[in-house]
């Protein structure tokens, strides 16, 4: 039986303990990582940015409207009727620094890119890349990053051993998201060799369910994610029942951004400006 914490220290201090081996985040790269963990008892980091002089509208007037997937921890996530992650608590912190308040709209994953230039949002988030076939609309920019990932396949513990490779997961089942990042990865580095791909948006809780049953042999997912996963399904002696394998880049470096509503260009110029404020702090 897995054991599912929310606030787990030995997984917290494992995960940035990965992290700080790997380098896998190119800015912010702390900071933003521990708020999922502890979304309500961060140091304000909006306090310490500059004020912003340059007000800019919103679709609702002193709201920004946030479209995100929830099923995307540690990027985006409901926590009891609460939606935190690293995306979202950035996003808090930037509505504080320009006096706003938040207002979720929740989304499935595919298409959430093209919300904010639809009118339904000012800012899209989840864990999301630039990708050419991610078309934004006219009325929309992606951001500058603030994460780097890279690829990687969440399997049982126990099958580490047997599944290292590409070519180890041949006749082998592997759930990606439908049009993320995974699902490209997959279609290129395990189909060729024999592995099925199945585009399937379950609950996280689901897929490691399906994993521990026998039903799944993998998760393709960014490695921020997968380990984030691996770190709060535990046994009854607190050891993982999950690990990474195939911890790799894509051809191209895959950097996490927010899509924004760009009708007033004061908002994405804005937002930018506050994450490289913090990339400073």
């Amino acid at each position: 039986m897995a054991i599912f914490e929310d606030t787990n220290p030995k997984a917290l201090k494992e995960l940035l303990e990965q992290i700080e081996k790997r380098d896998c985040f190119s800015r912010v790269s702390s900071i933003p990582l521990l708020w999922p963990y502890h979304p309500y008892q961060q140091p304000s980091v909006a306090k310490m940015m500059p004020e912003n002089k340059d007000a800019f509208t919103t679709i609702s007037e002193g709201v920004l409207t946030i479209c995100t997937y929830t099923e995307f921890a540690p990027f985006s996530y409901e926590n009891g009727r609460d939606i935190v992650g690293t995306d979202i608590n950035l996003l808090r912190e930037f509505a504080a620094k320009t006096d706003l308040r938040v207002e979720f709209i929740k989304r499935e994953f595919p298409g959430l890119w093209e919300t904010p230039s639809n009118g339904d949002c000012d800012v899209a988030a989840a864990g999301m890349m630039e990708y050419e076939d991610r078309r934004l609309g006219r009325n929309a920019v992606w951001s500058d990053p603030y994460m780097l990932v890279r690829r990687s396949l969440l399997i049982r513990k126990s099958d580490l051993e047997i599944l290292r490779g590409p070519e180890d997961f041949k006749g082998k089942k592997i759930v990606v998201t439908p049009t993320s990042s995974a699902h490209i990865d997959g279609d290129l580095r395990y189909k060729p060799l024999g592995a099925t791909i199945v585009p399937f948006v379950p609950s996280q809780d689901e897929i490691v369910s399906q994993l521990l049953s026998g039903k799944i042999d993998a998760f393709g997912e960014g490695d921020v994610s997968n380990e984030y996963l691996a770190g709060k399904y535990l046994d009854e002696h607190g050891e993982r029942l999950l690990a990474l394998t195939d911890v790799h880049s894509m051809e191209n470096p895959e950097l996490i951004r927010f899509a924004v509503r760009s009708v007033d260009e004061r908002l994405p110029a804005a937002l930018n400006e506050f994450l490289r404020e913090i990339e400073r702090f």
